[in-house]
């Protein structure tokens, strides 16, 4: 098949000029790291993204921070309580999702309005180092310490940014009250919140952040405390000890989703902080175990914001699915574990969510978000203000950060030494250790790639590229020499050479459509996925169809379970998936023959897919055709 190349418009710029972007005056940390990352995303600054990512990330930029209802997010701060015991997250979510996206776009729209609102909320601390938005006498409850938690999140970012040390101080001034409340005081953090304890100790995360970037180890012996004595207390959510003992995020304190995963982004910086290993096989037992057992087809995970029991996964509109939260904070928990061990099976689950999960709550029309994202159903945007509507930009804001970067040269990283690498495929332009690559590509929708990688003067180094666990062929030819290579899958794609100014790669990544079995919460039926993709039957592109719940696939009674890697499930456990008789109609919409069965009565018609990121009213999961059985 020929080679096509895809073209896009895309910013000019040079090397030297995306390295003069890098503010060198943001603030350093003051302490160094026990663990070194294996993978370093690429710096916002250093890159461009277009296609979808890139239209989406517009969307989030234009439609939803922009939009951002400033005064309402601010009002719990200035006149105590607020409306909601969560009110005061909303500002702290914003200031980081504006911070990263101001990084990737230097927009001055954005950067004035997320100085004044940091400015703002600074603006409404107590002398005594409180920034919350309750009333004295109900201090440090409910979600008071969570609150708490999304200030110095957001400032901590804000600083990272700008360097402006008032951002620092009131970070300070809030750590120091904490310390002085639940470490050295009397009041109980467990008690201090709901979820036994997990919403108020994810403060841990920024406390880790405050420890690094201001060098004073009462930071992290408030992190070691929540840990090691708050979370094993007799009343605590016993987070280590209980995912290293059962291995079961189900069987650990109340299955909160969000919270927990939170408490675990927080113990992976704790991790990275100390060294202490038990740290990191906690967090690794609890995405283990997600993705075996409770990981949802689109990248997601809970129900009714919980985890639920093995391979339990109802995903119809009553069940609440994949609440925005949960998805931003599995995406977050892959990337520390990526970041971490280099290692490509994270990556993998960090390019499903994203494109299905992630983009599926997003409103690409409005910027708005769905709290809760159904396999079956329609999608719900929500227009008032919610926890979710300001994660998921969070999530939007992040993905610079997961497409591309450097792999050091460590003995876990499978990798290889000194390699650049590129975990997934898009259309843009990055700068990773003095080396321009520019990407044409239309992926997810084509398999078909063309990088020109120019290095600043030849040298030799690694290029790693992560091959799909779904795929079936990955060959990648350099147009120079036609030396020819080809990927495994679930493996990264190393090509070590002596790089030159404008050498080309042509990379030919077949995108298989698999009809995937349903398992335990839907017997008898499948859903499609087509390479990184779950595809949706759509009522907007099925106009025929009166009804699109009296429709079957012509999907073969057996499958074979799909080739994976280490952290994939095992046979016993996995989604079975065969090959599926796909059509595409163009990029984004796709065909296959169906049934409609009305009754007694049934006719073959071809039936119509879109990606479940851009589907409306939709069905994933559908029964087999009686045929087949």
């Amino acid at each position: 098949m020929r080679f096509v190349v895809i073209q896009f418009a895309l910013l000019s710029f040079s090397i030297a000029s995306m390295a003069g972007v890098t503010d060198n005056l943001a603030p350093q940390p003051k302490v160094r790291d026990a663990v070194t990352d294996v993978f370093v995303p690429a710096p916002f600054e250093s890159q461009k993204i277009s296609g979808l990512l890139g239209e989406r990330m517009r969307v989030n930029l234009e439609k939803r921070l922009l939009a951002i209802e400033e005064q309402q997010v601010l009002a719990g701060f200035r006149q105590r309580p607020g409306v909601q015991d969560w009110i005061g997250e909303h500002v702290g979510k914003y200031l980081d999702a504006a911070a990263n996206t101001w990084r990737f776009t230097h927009d001055p729209r954005l950067r004035e309005q997320m100085d004044r609102i940091a400015v703002a909320l600074m603006a409404c601390q107590k002398a005594d180092g409180y920034l919350g938005t309750y009333t004295d006498d109900n201090r440090w409850t409910s979600w008071d310490v969570w609150v708490h938690k999304y200030d110095l999140l957001g400032l901590l970012a804000w600083y990272r940014v700008t360097g402006d040390e008032r951002a620092l101080a009131t970070s300070r001034r809030i750590g120091d009250l904490l310390i002085a409340t639940f470490q050295n005081g009397s009041q109980d953090i467990i008690a201090a919140s709901t979820h036994v304890g997990m919403a108020a100790t994810s403060v841990l995360e920024p406390i880790c952040q405050l420890y690094r970037y201001t060098g004073d180890p009462r930071y992290l012996q408030f992190a070691r405390f929540i840990v090691d004595k708050a979370w094993e207390q007799p009343n605590g959510p016993k987070l280590v000890s209980s995912l290293l003992s059962t291995g079961s995020v189900f069987k650990t304190a109340n299955a909160k989703s969000y919270e927990m995963m939170s408490d675990l982004v927080g113990l992976l910086e704790l991790y990275r902080l100390t060294g202490e290993e038990r740290y990191l096989r906690a967090a690794h037992a609890a995405q283990k175990d997600v993705v075996i057992h409770r990981r949802y087809l689109t990248g997601t995970t809970s129900s009714h914001e919980h985890f639920r029991d093995d391979l339990d996964l109802p995903g119809e509109q009553k069940d609440d699915v994949g609440e925005g939260c949960v998805t931003v904070t599995w995406i977050q928990l892959n990337w520390q574990l990526l970041r971490l061990t280099g290692e490509p099976a994270y990556a993998q689950e960090i390019e499903r969510s994203v494109f299905n999960q992630l983009l599926a709550a997003q409103d690409p029309r409005t910027g708005n978000i769905c709290y809760f994202t159904p396999v079956n159903g329609r999608k719900q945007s929500a227009t008032e203000i919610n926890c979710c509507r300001s994660s998921e930009p969070r999530g939007i804001s992040m993905i610079p950060q997961l497409l591309w970067g450097s792999m050091a040269a460590q003995a876990t990283s499978k990798a290889g030494p000194g390699s650049i690498a590129i975990e997934i495929l898009a259309p843009g332009k990055v700068l990773i250790d003095d080396v321009l690559i520019v990407s044409d590509s239309d992926y997810p929708f084509s398999g078909r790639a063309l990088l020109t990688l120019t290095p600043d003067k030849p040298h030799p180094f690694t290029l790693a590229l992560r091959v799909p666990e779904w795929s079936t062929s990955y060959k990648v030819k350099l147009t120079q020499t036609g030396e020819k290579f080809a990927g495994r899958p679930g493996e990264y794609l190393r090509i070590t050479r002596s790089w030159n100014r404008g050498d080309r790669l042509e990379i030919d990544m077949d995108l298989p459509a698999r009809f995937i079995d349903g398992g335990k919460s839907y017997p008898n039926s499948v859903a499609i996925e087509r390479g990184p993709l779950v595809l949706a039957l759509d009522k907007g592109v099925n106009f025929e169809l009166a009804d699109i719940g009296q429709v079957a696939l012509k999907a073969p009674p057996q499958a074979k379970p799909p080739a994976g890697n280490a952290a994939a499930p095992p046979k016993s456990t996995s989604p079975r998936a065969s090959a599926a008789p796909l059509t595409a109609e163009r990029p984004g919409l796709y065909s296959i023959p169906g049934v409609v069965q009305d009754g007694a009565q049934s006719r073959d018609l071809m039936l119509h897919f879109v990606p479940f990121a851009e589907a409306k009213d939709y069905r994933v999961w559908l029964p087999r055709a009686k045929s087949t059985d």
